[in-house]
């Protein structure tokens, strides 16, 4: 098993730390030395840190700590800070062993590797550990149970019985900004290029709806916050079969819904100039106070709505209004509906 903070094992520890969350690596045994007083140069007054060991019977465990390491000589409190195991026996067994007794959290003395609990629950190493080639023999131990909890597990069910070490790192735990990259591309798909683009706007451009369900067109009602780009969505997709950059649908930035209109939008095909299969529905943004209610939303749905409805906040959708279908037929009813959302709200 590789010595490596995975990007599996990040994401387990994003869900234990109810974040989105960057690692730096600050200390490496194997390439700084094993030795504490290189740990603590590396590493106190830095921030929370997560300390992670990689024995030689391929388990993987370590410690969190949301206080900055300093060289302190005395325990530290901290309330956040948790024991965890990410493999045993190179298998995916996740477990947290969350403290009990937050006063004894970390031990944070100058000739200690990464130390927590009283007795020690985890004590990495002390003073310095000498590279036999190939692992460290640590002096350290677990012993869950004293100040964090066991939670049904032992010494040997962390360690799987081996004090001989392959690593051990220290990172850095910070908040990524808002705007940060995903860690993985949400959607997988294939490289990214001419033909490919070209592959997919055909493949758009030559669906038909089953013969069976006698429906002319798949009508696709766009859902979303106000703000979150449904009409921008449209224009965009509009633009790709025109050839060029269009605008026909009203967009921007505002306190409440641009969109008041309902509109059924019909998608063209540049060189043929004929309709493509699937036509865009496009409605008032979601929103408190301000947006539709359900009755308004099953009328929608249901194709009792007319082309360029005008939405009233502050009246109900009724069957008395102007234009209202009494009776829809099945291809006048949304058939899909895609919920948009902001990109840069996900995390």
């Amino acid at each position: 098993m590789a010595v490596q903070f995975k990007r599996n094992d990040q994401k387990q520890m994003n869900k234990w730390l109810n974040g989105n969350k960057r690692y730096t690596c600050l200390f490496r045994a194997t390439r700084d030395g094993c030795d504490s007083n290189k740990f603590h140069s590396l590493c106190d007054n830095k921030g929370p840190t997560v300390t992670i060991i990689y024995n030689t019977n391929n388990s993987v465990y370590g410690g969190y700590t949301a206080v900055s390491w300093a060289s302190y000589g005395d325990y530290r409190n901290d309330p956040r800070a948790f024991l965890f195991r990410l493999y045993q026996n190179g298998n995916w067994k996740p477990v947290q062993l969350p403290v009990m007794d937050s006063t004894y959290s970390i031990h944070d003395a100058a000739g200690y590797g990464p130390t927590f609990g009283s007795n020690h629950d985890l004590l990495s190493f002390t003073n310095t550990i000498v590279w036999s080639g190939t692992y460290f023999k640590v002096n350290g131990y677990v012993n869950p149970g004293a100040s964090y909890s066991a939670n049904g597990e032992t010494s040997d069910s962390i360690t799987n019985r081996s004090k001989q070490v392959k690593d051990i790192e220290v990172y850095l735990v910070e908040d990524k900004p808002g705007n940060a990259p995903l860690e993985e591309p949400w959607r997988k798909t294939s490289r990214w290029n001419k033909k490919y683009y070209e592959e997919l706007k055909e493949k758009v451009e030559q669906y038909k709806p089953m013969k069976e369900l006698k429906v002319p067109q798949a009508r696709v009602l766009l859902v979303g916050q106000v703000g979150a780009g449904k009409t921008s969505f449209f224009n965009t997709i509009n633009s790709v079969f025109r050839g060029y950059i269009t605008r026909q649908a009203c967009s921007g930035n505002a306190e409440h819904s641009l969109t008041t209109v309902y509109r059924m939008y019909q998608i063209r095909n540049s060189a043929s100039g004929k309709t493509l299969n699937v036509r865009l529905h496009d409605t008032r943004g979601l929103e408190a106070d301000q947006g539709m209610d359900a009755h308004g939303m099953c009328y929608l749905l249901d194709g009792n709505l007319p082309d360029r409805f005008q939405f009233n906040p502050s009246a109900p959708v009724t069957p008395d209004i102007t234009g209202f279908v009494a009776t829809p037929l099945f291809a006048e009813k949304i058939h899909c509906v895609v919920f948009v959302i902001d990109g840069s709200t996900v995390v």
